[in-house]
């Protein structure tokens, strides 16, 4: 799982576009949707906001390290 897909999950499971996530956490609605489609892969600093945003350890949103 990506970061992109951990996001996507919770956002449409609260029922949210992304233009209200990216707003709520002061970031353009572009680089969020970029973030989605791992296009773009997002600083500490913004995934700590969206853990705060969705009430989630920031954990939560790392994929899990890959398998040998």
């Amino acid at each position: 799982m990506t970061y992109g897909t951990t996001l996507r999950k919770l956002r449409l499971k609260r029922g949210l576009s992304q233009t209200e996530v990216a707003n709520s956490i002061l970031l353009d609605q572009s680089t969020y949707s970029r973030i989605e489609s791992d296009l773009h892969e997002p600083k500490a600093s913004v995934l700590l906001r969206i853990a705060n945003y969705y009430q989630v350890d920031i954990s939560a949103l790392y994929p899990p390290p890959i398998s040998k």
